[in-house]
């Protein structure tokens, strides 16, 4: 996470992917980090379930922690430029404007 934005130029007609799961080396875009922290939350999903089946806790609460755990995960926000632009991206991953800047990363 950043705490200020990206200012980045965007070509018109391309296509660009957003990072929102702040894992990417390529900020403010997606290298597919995201892919990875799946895999991750799928392997810390069986450890914790294993944990919970130990000290007693039925199969219904294991389908709702997996649910929990894949829902936090953040896929890229794809951006299609309309136009040549020089834009400021969100660098704290908490503008509600996002991928664009609202300034949010004033009151962090």
């Amino acid at each position: 996470m950043k705490n200020k934005p990206f200012l980045v130029k965007l070509e018109k007609g391309k296509t660009y992917a957003f990072c929102q799961c702040e894992e990417s080396d390529n900020q403010p875009f997606c290298d597919g980090s995201h892919s990875a922290i799946i895999v991750k939350d799928d392997i810390l999903v069986e450890s914790l379930a294993n944990a919970f089946f130990s000290i007693g806790v039925n199969s219904t609460s294991r389908n709702n922690n997996d649910k929990k755990m894949k829902s936090n995960t953040q896929k890229p926000l794809i951006i299609k430029a309309e136009k040549d632009d020089e834009v400021n991206l969100c660098g704290c991953k908490q503008s509600e404007n996002a991928p664009y800047c609202n300034g949010s990363h004033l009151s962090i």
